[in-house]
């Protein structure tokens, strides 16, 4: 296909001309040398050519909070990952696919490529910018919570605004002592393989519930809540939720429990 010549043909000249700083910005890239990227202009053309379908691999919380618009979600973590992208590929031929994730220190969309040449595919492309590089330059073609981004300034959640309220352990633990405060563990039951101490009264109740049951319905809004994941990135995401709600109190525990409960890895 012409358009894959080019696109193949400007990769490899950005990628010389750029040298070091793209090395730089995109650290992962030298782990994976057999996996054909795509830079977000170039993904941006052909996503609106109709040429170039981009594909969320992550999580059911991930995709419902944002991603590209028109995006389908085919999750890494289903067992048919790779039926479902052929078949998506049978469905649209002649068309390429863009795997995508939460940027730059995200692996997904690489490992991505990777199951998919392995299962026989060939028109699939890693787009390692991610969701954030594509929100922030393209809001209009991306749905926040459902809805197209009209003001990326004020609905889009700066890194540095999730990072002030997340706390490190000691910080964490003081402020469950507290009078008015309900610890939640936010974790999937598989990852819960240990408590975290001091915390042991922790609700257990996983992401997924706590969005459907709490915050949709607006409970414990009168109470600061402290929450838990397993490595302290799905609740980014949550952040939305609560503040798209109206919770206005509420803390994270900075890496989740997998930076007290070193031994456990991250499922």
């Amino acid at each position: 296909m012409h358009y894959i010549r080019v696109l193949t043909l400007v990769v490899v000249i950005c990628s010389f001309a750029s040298g070091w700083s793209l090395a730089e910005e995109f650290p992962y890239r030298k782990d994976y040398p057999t996996v054909p990227v795509i830079e977000l202009s170039q993904l941006k053309d052909g996503y609106d050519r109709n040429e170039f379908i981009p594909v969320d691999v992550r999580s059911t919380l991930e995709f419902e909070t944002i991603h590209i618009k028109g995006a389908p979600h085919i999750s890494m973590a289903n067992v048919q990952f790779e039926d479902n992208l052929k078949q998506l590929a049978a469905d649209n031929p002649g068309k390429n696919i863009a795997t995508y994730c939460n940027g730059v220190t995200c692996l997904k969309s690489y490992k991505a490529v990777e199951r998919a040449r392995e299962a026989g595919l060939s028109n699939v492309y890693a787009f390692d910018g991610g969701i954030p590089a594509w929100a922030g330059a393209y809001p209009a073609d991306t749905l926040l919570l459902g809805k197209v981004i009209t003001n990326s300034g004020k609905q889009l959640i700066p890194k540095s605004e999730f990072e002030k309220i997340s706390l490190d352990f000691g910080q964490f633990r003081q402020q469950a002592v507290a009078g008015n405060a309900v610890v939640i563990d936010a974790r999937d039951a598989i990852q819960r393989t240990s408590v975290l101490p001091g915390l042991e009264d922790a609700k257990q109740i996983p992401l997924d519930k706590f969005i459907k049951n709490i915050i949709e319905r607006g409970v414990m809004k009168n109470k600061q809540l402290l929450i838990f994941d397993q490595v302290g990135k799905q609740v980014r995401w949550l952040m939305y939720h609560l503040v798209d709600r109206g919770y206005t109190d509420f803390y994270f525990l900075k890496g989740g429990a997998t930076s007290v409960l070193k031994e456990q890895e991250y499922r």
